[in-house]
């Protein structure tokens, strides 16, 4: 039986597959190399003990890579793809929902809240918070928005 190992953290940890089904794992640590199939353990002095006494072979990063889209609500960003995207006139805010059906309206952009605890940074919060707290924003930015927390918490 031939295993083959893919790496989850580079020179430190892969998981042992047979067959395209994930049999056990395989960690380096202090002590060495070891193997874990099923509710066994091996342990080798080095990686390379591990390859010439069992049947694994290693594969390269298998890792997917995703394209992060980003998403504009009139200018601002904001985390997801935005539905029914508004413009409240009298807030000045820009408004999206999440999903095309939702009543959740989340502001786009980055945001300074006042808490009791202080001001604190915030991207993309519900609409319903700002209406219940002092804000400064929106911003384009995360660096506008860190500029204006420092002037008022300074």
């Amino acid at each position: 039986m031939q295993f083959i190992a893919k790496p989850v953290l580079e020179n430190k940890f892969w998981i042992v597959e047979d067959n395209g089904q994930k049999v056990g794992t395989i960690r380096s640590n202090e002590h060495g190399v070891t193997l874990q199939v099923g509710k066994q353990n091996q342990t080798f002095k080095a990686l390379d003990e591990l390859k010439q006494k069992m049947k694994v072979s290693f594969t390269g990063k298998d890792v997917v890579t995703v394209d992060k889209q980003e998403h504009e609500v009139h200018g601002y960003p904001c985390k997801t793809e935005p539905y029914n995207p508004i413009y409240d006139l009298k807030r000045k805010l820009p408004l999206y929902t999440k999903t095309e059906g939702s009543q959740s309206f989340f502001c786009a952009g980055y945001f300074c809240i006042k808490f009791d605890n202080g001001w604190v940074p915030a991207y993309c919060p519900k609409l319903i918070t700002l209406g219940r707290n002092e804000f400064m924003g929106p911003f384009k930015t995360k660096l506008e928005a860190n500029e204006a927390l420092r002037h008022a918490n300074g």
